[in-house]
Formats: structure tokens, C-alpha cells, sequence
């Protein structure tokens, strides 16, 4: 939706003061870009597949009582949330 030239000229006025008064905080809306949906959702389904999949692998490693697959189930499942987090807090300084 396009805005008209009065409200075009009053955003372009509050950016000019902006990037004055606090120019970090300009910078970092000059980079913020949201991500696309298609782009979200096939990450968020591989997210979910990779903790699914550790969940299943840990699950089965009980069963069997066996060492290797409870570890690399627990790999699986706790190091995707902490690799989204440390993701998201690098990008979004």
C-alpha cells in the first residue's frame, strides 16, 4: 500500500531524526529485513523434523538400553534449540 506524500514526507522526517538523535538504532533498521514466510516455514519444519527425529532416537535408545543412540538423541533434541537461539541472537544485534 502506498502512502500518500504528506505521510511519505513525515516518515522521511522521522527517519532524518532518528538516524540524528540515535544513529545505532538507525543502523539497525536500515539492515532489519523480515523473513519471508516460505523461507520460515521450511525452517521451522526442518527444525522440527531434526528435534523429532532426536526425540524418536533418544526414545528407541531407552528402549534398547543402549548408550550410543541416548546420546545422540540428546544431542539432537538439545542442540537445536540452543543453535536457534545463538542464531537468532547473532543476527539480531
Amino acid at each position: 500500500m502506498a502512502l500518500r506524500d504528506h505521510e511519505q514526507h513525515q516518515l522521511d522526517e522521522i527517519e532524518r531524526c532518528l538516524a540524528q538523535e540515535n544513529p545505532r538504532l538507525a543502523r539497525r533498521f536500515e539492515k532489519f529485513r523480515p523473513m519471508p514466510v516460505l523461507t520460515f516455514a521450511a525452517a521451522a519444519l526442518g527444525v522440527l523434523s531434526v528435534f523429532l527425529t532426536g526425540l524418536v532416537t533418544l526414545v528407541v535408545g531407552f528402549g534398547m538400553d543402549s548408550a550410543p543412540p541416548i546420546a545422540v538423541g540428546a544431542v539432537l533434541t538439545t542442540a537445536i534449540p540452543f543453535a536457534i537461539i545463538w542464531f537468532y541472537r547473532c543476527h539480531w544485534r
